[in-house]
């Protein structure tokens, strides 16, 4: 009897302890499910491209040697995720997959604060859980920068606070809402400022929903998003580009209408959504299950609250918590509706896992056990299947045809043999050729190299295409810049006659004609790698030119 009552002791304290620390043991099932699902990733790259994640890795290498987003050098998102891999540079080594393990552990914050949030607003600790895994594994990717990973991170960790606010009014949730939505503005201003509207929506509509008064508190915080938050964001974004030219600026900030190629009316980018949708669903069994569920918890939850089945404050705070996904989701959706372009989709996405997991588990909060197993189970199926079919995948690119042998490259990528080797003639080549300190030009967009070879741009303009409107000015500039910093050498990639990709153009003939005479004027071609016969694309079909100075500076 004393040893019954014993193991019932501490089956009780077990059961006790469970009880009150279960919201830090689902956070840290996620957290290990993360480090599962992402790390055998950190020397792998799905496309590597010379021009966007050249520089995106140029630019960690340039903050990381003391030089200032905008004004040393051509950044076009907001001046803190440079700093971010920067410090991974410091931490691991100035090599590509110190850059990957950083969006990875930014990955893994994001599933982290999506379990955090479905925590908060009441769901069940393993709908939590699925949540936070779904998000790791199957959160469409920004393929194509190391930038944005790190504003959905911050999007999500914003939606968690509001979810606090939304479900015990918490004063300290709303506020760190504010210093996420600051780091935001950091990362993409429109995206920052994007935020700061639904929080500001979010917090008013609470208040007045449960009829608290705008306390001298509740003022400051209004004070503080309304004026603060834009106040401290412009002098940090006026700092950094105070003494660039308009077009500069433009080029920086491409938020003026024409600074991109690609614009469409709301209405074609919903139809666009639509089809990609109802093709995403059709594409597989799984996905139309997946929809079924989803829309069978849609009308049980719709019946739960017609029929006064749930509590009420538990169906108000649903409902606010909906109103602002909702409203979360159109605003992250501004730059897919404006450009179509299908990749800006993806801001939205993860308030979607949010809104479906919450259905489901509300939906499921009512049914009998055995439905919420059966469910759960083939969630849990779903995700492990999925990534053993990532494993098997990734265990087939790891070969030895696919790893970029160079210094600062080391990690395994899906482009074809013939990109890599072209990648690493290249830069062998400038390596052997350029002195110590000696700069090369690269264009119209192949920052990588610079990276590759640790050298620093002759000029701060990085980027040379028709859509960015480089004037005679700034061609001049750059010019200017070329002689006094004595460049002899230049690379000129086959994407500078691009003629079938929408707003790159013909070098010299269609943009830069200053640049391309001088160039035509000045240099002789050295050497050549690569595929010059097929249409160069952005991480394929990839060729270079080495052109060497008629009389070396």
């Amino acid at each position: 009897m004393p040893f019954t009552r014993t193991a019932l002791s501490f089956r009780m304290l077990g059961m006790t302890f469970l009880k009150k620390h279960s919201r830090l043991l689902v956070l840290l099932a996620v957290l290990a499910a993360g480090l599962i699902i992402t790390l055998p990733s950190v020397n792998f790259q799905d496309f590597l491209s010379q021009g966007d994640h050249g520089r995106d890795l140029y630019a960690a290498q340039a903050v990381y040697r003391g030089e200032l987003p905008y004004k040393d050098f051509w950044w076009v998102y907001g001046p803190l995720t440079p700093y971010y891999y920067g410090l991974f540079f410091k931490l691991f080594g100035t090599k590509i997959s110190s850059m990957i393990l950083g969006k990875l552990l930014l990955r893994i914050l994001a599933g982290l604060f999506i379990t955090l949030g479905m925590l908060t607003i009441g769901t069940s600790e393993l709908a939590a859980f699925f949540a936070g895994c779904w998000f790791m594994l199957f959160q469409q990717d920004f393929f194509f920068t190391y930038n944005h990973i790190a504003g959905l991170a911050m999007i999500l960790g914003i939606t968690s606070c509001l979810m606090a606010y939304i479900q015990r009014a918490s004063a300290k949730a709303a506020w760190t809402a504010l210093g996420l939505i600051f780091i935001l503005c950091l990362i993409k201003i429109n995206f920052g400022l994007a935020a700061l509207a639904v929080t500001v929506i979010t917090v008013r509509v609470c208040d007045l929903v449960h009829g608290r008064a705008a306390d001298m508190p509740k003022k400051y915080f209004f004070l503080a998003a309304l004026a603060g938050i834009p106040l401290a964001s412009f002098i940090i974004y006026w700092c950094l580009l105070h003494g660039l030219t308009i077009h500069e600026i433009r080029q920086c900030l491409p938020y003026k209408e024409g600074d991109q190629p690609y614009d469409t009316t709301p209405w074609h980018a919903i139809k666009v959504f639509c089809r990609s949708t109802w093709s995403t669903i059709n594409s597989t069994w799984a996905n139309r299950g997946f929809a079924l569920l989803i829309n069978a918890s849609l009308f049980r939850c719709i019946y739960l609250a017609v029929k006064n089945k749930l509590a009420p404050q538990r169906r108000t705070a649903l409902l606010l918590c909906f109103g602002m996904l909702c409203l979360f989701y159109i605003a992250n959706s501004h730059e897919f509706l404006v450009s179509g372009v299908w990749y800006r989709q993806f801001w939205a996405q993860p308030l979607s896992i949010l809104m479906i997991f919450i259905l489901i588990d509300t939906a499921l909060q009512s049914m009998a056990p055995w439905v919420r197993l059966v469910v759960f189970a083939l969630m849990a199926v779903m995700i492990v299947l999925s990534w053993l079919a990532f494993m098997v995948r990734l265990d087939a690119l790891k070969t030895k045809s696919q790893y970029l042998d160079l210094p600062r490259g080391g990690i395994y990528v899906s482009n074809a043999p013939a990109w890599i080797n072209t990648v690493e003639q290249t830069t062998v080549y400038l390596e052997k050729t350029l002195k110590p300190h000696e700069l090369f030009f690269a264009l119209p967009y192949d920052c990588l190299y610079y990276y590759l070879t640790g050298k620093k741009t002759p000029t701060r303009q990085l980027i040379f295409f028709e859509h960015i409107k480089i004037p005679r000015a700034q061609e001049r500039s750059v010019i200017r810049d070329l002689e006094r910093n004595h460049v002899n050498y230049i690379l000129v990639s086959n994407r500078a006659f691009a003629r079938q990709e929408r707003g790159l153009g013909i070098l010299g003939t269609t943009y830069c004609p200053l640049i391309g005479k001088y160039i035509q004027d000045n240099f002789v071609p050295l050497k050549r790698f690569g595929d010059w016969s097929d249409e160069p694309g952005w991480a394929w079909n990839h060729g270079t030119y080495i052109l060497k100075r008629k009389v070396p500076l």
